[in-house]
Formats: structure tokens, sequence, C-alpha cells
């Protein structure tokens, strides 16, 4: 669930080692690789009669560049090109297509996509394909990934996935790419070239909820520098100050760390962190390096907000690239006023606004809810390579507390006290989420919990009092709304 790093060093010895091994393999037959992602399919799918046999070829290096993403707005109709190429994923439709200088060439069926709701949930946006594997190797499911195309980071568009003994992958099997029949997957990788446009389509459906008549309800006296209560299903702003003003955000950095490592970081790599980073609060005697799957950091990371875990997950590909995926990930959420420094928080050229963080809030909890579900959590008990357990607690307050579903705390001297916070709760009989985010506090609980009480308890749906008579005449309030 959460996805692991790769070093961008190059080693030299290694890889004249790896180029004589290969050679050996080659002369006897068998295909060594080594991969990012495995994917997978619906039960109801039947896997197909051919089985694609692994051909022994040197392995692409997986890219550890990102395109521009772009999220926001875009339909397939938009993406096309005038000139160029396309490939067009419809992950409602469960179809892609591909388009060369504005005409499609032809369409597919796509066989499965990451779950919903989940850590390998497949990430929409616009990317570019950054690699061709004719049979990609997966260390995460020692499966093969045949006619593989990376676009973005653990995410591949590839045809149904094998063991290395030729049996069908079971249909339950999913990791978050895009998986197609193998005789389709090869259609589009001889189609495809290196850079390539990759747009991935999820719709994002027109809310159906009332807007909340909180309008005339008294706000709370709240301390903090700036803050927010958005709907996050609608975009409504129910209460505000300073939500476009531009603030240090400290350690709510972490929740954009954990994002891009979840969608960048292979499933399997081991990740060597201090034993002092991964106590609260941290001991930096204690230098002894602990390794763990990357997917056990994102405890500590969250919970503890470790800042020795967040260097050591934005090391393992290169601190500049970790934090230039960062970056381009804020702006292709819409999140124009942001900028990170660093993956902890730590610095103050950590900057956002409320109407940003509004953004990277939403995103979470519609494409990546498990970010949120870790930081609800009380305990978590982590165990290293050498079989030492670590039990994180979470310093995330409240903690398991209704109507928290999660959030961030964050504190530096520059930034003070800093909050973003899930809500949910029901409001007549709809059940409504509402971010609430507080910068710039002289403390973020006491500032949130004032905030959650109020929108909680003063918030109804609105009624409509129309009638065939006075069509435009209903109570609903005129909020501003952040677009979505």
């Amino acid at each position: 669930m959460f996805s692991r790093l790769r070093d961008i060093s190059f080693d030299w010895k290694g890889f004249a080692f790896a180029a004589k091994f290969l050679i050996i393999l080659g002369l006897i037959g068998v295909g060594g690789y080594y991969g990012l992602s495995a994917m997978g399919m619906p039960a109801d799918i039947q896997a197909p009669t051919f089985i694609p046999k692994p051909a022994p070829i040197v392995a692409t290096a997986i890219s550890t560049t990102t395109p521009k993403r772009i999220i926001n707005s875009l339909t397939i109709q938009d993406a096309i090109p005038a000139e160029g190429k396309l490939i067009a994923a419809d992950l409602v439709e469960m179809k892609i297509f591909i388009y060369e200088n504005g005409t499609l060439v032809k369409e597919f069926p796509i066989q499965s996509k990451g779950r919903t709701g989940s850590a390998w949930e497949t990430p929409s946006g616009m990317y570019a394909v950054q690699t061709k594997e004719i049979n990609h190797f997966s260390s995460i499911g020692h499966v093969y990934m045949p006619w593989s195309m990376q676009f973005y980071g653990n995410y591949f568009i590839h045809g149904w996935t094998t063991y290395p003994d030729g049996t069908p992958v079971s249909a339950s099997f999913s990791g978050g790419c895009i998986k197609l029949l193998s005789e389709d997957a090869e259609q589009i990788f001889n189609f495809a070239e290196i850079g390539t446009r990759v747009f991935v389509y999820d719709v994002k459906t027109d809310s159906t909820l009332d807007t909340l008549s909180v309008n005339h309800a008294t706000l709370p006296p709240i301390n903090a520098h700036a803050y927010l209560v958005a709907d996050v299903d609608t975009g409504d702003v129910y209460a505000e100050k300073n939500a476009n003003v531009v603030r240090p955000i400290a350690s709510v950095t972490k929740l954009m760390t954990a994002l891009v490592a979840n969608e960048t970081i292979s499933f399997d790599r081991k990740v060597s962190v201090t034993e002092g980073s991964l106590i609260n609060p941290p001991n930096p005697e204690q230098t002894d390096r602990k390794v763990f799957v990357a997917e056990d950091l994102v405890y500590p990371l969250l919970m503890q907000s470790s800042n020795g875990v967040a260097d050591s997950l934005a090391s393992y590909y290169g601190k500049n690239n970790f934090i230039n995926w960062m970056n381009t990930t804020a702006k292709a959420f819409g999140m124009h006023s942001t900028t990170f420094a660093d993956a902890s928080g730590i610095s103050a050229g950590n900057l956002s606004t409320a109407d940003d963080l509004f953004r990277l809030a939403t995103y979470l909890s519609n494409k990546k809810s498990f970010v949120f579900n870790v930081t609800h959590m009380d305990k978590k008990t982590i165990m290293s390579d050498d079989g030492v357990a670590y039990i994180i607690e979470n310093v995330n307050a409240p903690v398991e507390q209704e109507p928290y579903v999660g959030g961030k705390v964050g504190h530096t001297l520059a930034a003070k006290d800093t909050m973003v916070s899930l809500v949910a709760f029901n409001a007549g009989d709809e059940k409504r989420r509402v971010a609430v985010i507080v910068l710039g506090s002289d403390n973020q609980q006491t500032d949130t919990m004032a905030l959650t009480a109020w929108i909680t308890q003063t918030s109804a749906p609105t009624l409509q009092k129309t009638a065939p008579a006075c069509l435009g005449c209903t109570d609903e309030p005129d909020y501003r709304k952040i677009e979505i």
C-alpha cells in the first residue's frame, strides 16, 4: 500500500556485473528483469488462452523522471492533439484509445485498473511514455508484464501478467496499472514511442449534495492567521480567513510526501532509517540504521511526523528529483501558490495557502484515502528486517475521535501550528465530508476542534422553498466555490 523508491545514482560496477550476468542468462534462455509494479484485473474477467512467453532481453531502466502532470478540467476530447500521438485511457468506460494527428486510430477494452479507494488506485492525469519493455519483470509480484509502457512512477500500461512458468496471474491480482489483453497491449506498444503522451481520465462526478446552510451561524473565536472550512464534494467554502495568503506549512508537507512516495516508490524496495527517527521525540544520538520495506515507513512518516523518515524516502531517488515530483504534482492539482523545498516541512520555504491545501485534501480523500486512514490510527507496530518491532504512536491529535477521518499537524517557528483535517458527519440524511485547515495558529487542535464543532453543530442541508410562481425564491446561500 505504500510504494517504494529507487536510487537514481548509477552504479557502474553493478552495471558491468549485471550485463555479464544477463549475457549468461541469455545464453541459457532465462530472462532476468528488474521492475517496479504488478497489476491485475477484475474477478469476472476470464484469463486469456494465449500465454505470452518471456523473452530474454536486457531490461530497460525504469525512468525516474516525471512529465508535467495535469489532472484538472481536461476530458479526453480536450486532450486530443491536432498533431502527434496520444494514448487515452478512460477509467470510467474502461477503454483505451489511440489517436494520431487528431484522428482516432483504434480502441481497446481495459481489463483492469487499480482498486478505487486503495493505495493502488490508478492516478489520473496527463503523462508521457517513459520506458518501453517487451516483457517487464515485476520484482513486487514476481510476474512478467508483457508489452509494458511506464507512464508514471509505479504505473504502467501492459498486457496480461504471467508467472515465470507462463501461468496467467489470478484475475483478482491488482496493483494499480492499466492492464490489457496482451495482443491489445502489443498493438499499443508498437504504436507508442518514448515521449508519446498518455492521458488517464477518471471523471469527477458533479455532486448532487445540497449546499449546507451555515451562513447565519456565528463563528467561534479562532486564533489562526488563516483558516478554511470547505466541502470536499461541492467545493463550497463555509468559513475562511486569509485563505489565499501564502504561509509556511511545516509538517503538513508530509501529506504530499506520502502521496508522491506512494505513487513513485516500488512496493518491494528496502529503505534504511536511523533508529532515532522512529521514536517521538526523535533521538539524534541513536544513529544505528534499520532497514524496512518502504510500505511500513508510511506509519512513522504520517503518524509520528518523522523528519528522518521523510528525508530517507526522498533520498532514495535523490532529494532533488523527489522534491521536483512534489512540486509538479502540486501544480497538477492547481496548487499554484504552493512550493516545496524539502520532504519534511522543516524548511520555511515549504509554502502554501489554505485554498491550495484544500485541493490536496480533496485529492487524497477521493483518490488516496489510505493516507488519511493512516493518520487516524492510534498505534501501529512495524518490523525491521532484523526482526525488531517498533511501536508507532500517533501525534496527530485528535486521534480516533468522531467526526475526524484523519489529518496532519505541523509546527515550526516560522509556520507556528498548522493542521489539515478531514471530517465526516451527517447533515440531515446526507453524509458530508468537509476539510478544516488552519495555518499560523497558536494551537492547531483548539482551532480545528472549534471550527469542526461549528460546522457539525450548525449546518443543515439547504431547504428549497421554491413554488411555481416564484422560481427564484430559495434560501440557498451564495458561498464562494473552489473549483476541484
